[in-house]
């Protein structure tokens, strides 16, 4: 196989078993006694472990092996989906996040790293853009397949949506472990402790990296749409409707990869594009929490959508063309560990916002909206210092 049909093997196998899980995953914590809270709380945790474990998870891929990194981040993903099995409170539900997290941590540098490299030696890294971008095409459209497979599983036993996440999160180590090695490992190869002093140092010296890495941060805000958008809409459409509107959902994320797949704009100078993915998330974000109906909420969540779909490939080749293959997966994880401050930041401010308040859609709504205005807020500030770097 060539490099890049491999990378969307293994990201396949790693997708259609978390997809499985989202259309029931937050009322399945639900079912198991978590308050919206404690869901916000329990993903603040998950997001604080993929920050502690980045930087070693990434200098662990460059120094030894990048196909090394994403086997064992299949193996964490199987291990926390085993636990999520069996889990019947709010420190289970912790022990198998931390477990899954760790395995987000392994892959999250790896991944991106290991294609970049593997396209160089085939001599097609121009392609980047668009293998990150098809990449994104085909994880929306197997996440929308897995989606009516938990759906129709959830009808039957919730807890039962673990199953194939375990299944395929193993499939997808054994691609990494039979498949991967070589191809995407750097073309010049540094210790782990030298890989992360030329990441820093090329860090500090990039604005264009640093603005990135904000870029991130702001981009946080969307994740209380992940936590709570199923139990938002459960009342409106029952657990089988939910399905329905996950394609829906995901016509924005298909369309987005479709037209990165076919942008011309430089490599590297994605700026421009990466703000309005941010303004597109939280005006549709906004939309959707004050429409007055259900059917007009529809277009603002496919506008929420195209901005996520957006984002995540620019901002991707945005920075691999900016970095050194020796480091690339250590850099990688060095960029999530800021980027993602967000991502923990901000479920830990709305398990404290809504503490006391009533599980109820209006509450949703409330966090919904404030977390918009933090993606407007902070597309205004990233549009006026966006680095102009080609």
């Amino acid at each position: 196989m060539s490099a890049a049909r491999t990378y969307y093997l293994f990201l396949a196998f790693i997708h259609i078993g978390m997809a499985s899980t989202v259309t029931a995953y937050t009322p399945f914590l639900q079912g198991i006694g978590l308050t919206l809270g404690q869901i916000a709380l329990v993903n603040a945790i998950f997001w604080t472990v993929i920050i502690a474990a980045e930087l070693p998870t990434g200098m662990l891929a460059d120094g030894r092996s990048r196909a090394f990194s994403l086997k064992l981040g299949g193996v964490f993903y199987a291990l926390g989906a085993f636990a999520y099995l069996f889990a019947h409170s709010f420190w289970t539900a912790v022990f198998a996040e931390a477990l899954t997290g760790i395995g987000s941590a392994f892959i999250s540098g790896a991944g991106t790293a290991w294609i970049a490299d593997a396209l160089t030696r085939e001599g097609r890294s121009h392609e980047l853009r668009q293998v990150y971008a098809t990449e994104s095409l085909i994880r929306s459209t197997i996440m929308l397949m897995g989606g009516f497979l938990g759906a129709g599983i959830a009808l039957w036993e919730p807890r039962l949506i673990w199953v194939p996440f375990i299944i395929t999160a193993l499939a997808a180590s054994f691609v990494a472990h039979w498949f991967m090695n070589g191809q995407g490992e750097p073309l010049e190869y540094v210790s782990e402790r030298e890989a992360f002093r030329r990441a820093l140092a090329h860090l500090c010296r990039s604005r264009a990296l640093m603005w990135v890495v904000a870029s991130l941060i702001v981009f946080g805000a969307v994740v209380s749409f992940n936590h709570y958008w199923a139990l938002f809409f459960l009342p409106e459409v029952g657990q089988l409707g939910l399905a329905f509107i996950w394609p829906v959902m995901y016509l924005g994320l298909i369309g987005a990869s479709q037209c990165i797949r076919r942008l011309t704009i430089p490599l590297g100078s994605e700026s421009r594009m990466i703000v309005l993915s941010v303004v597109l998330s939280g005006a549709g974000l906004l939309g959707v929490a004050i429409a007055p109906g259900f059917w007009l909420m529809m277009p603002a969540l496919v506008v929420h959508e195209i901005g996520r779909g957006f984002f995540q490939p620019l901002t991707d080749s945005f920075v691999q063309h900016r970095v050194h293959t020796s480091y690339r997966a250590t850099f990688g994880s060095l960029q999530s560990f800021l980027g993602r401050i967000g991502f923990a930041v901000v479920p830990f401010v709305v398990w404290l916002f809504i503490s006391g308040k009533p599980d109820t859609p209006a509450t949703i709504r409330l966090v919904w909206i404030a977390c918009a205005g933090a993606l407007l807020l902070g597309a205004a500030l990233l549009w006026f210092t966006r680095s102009r770097e080609g």
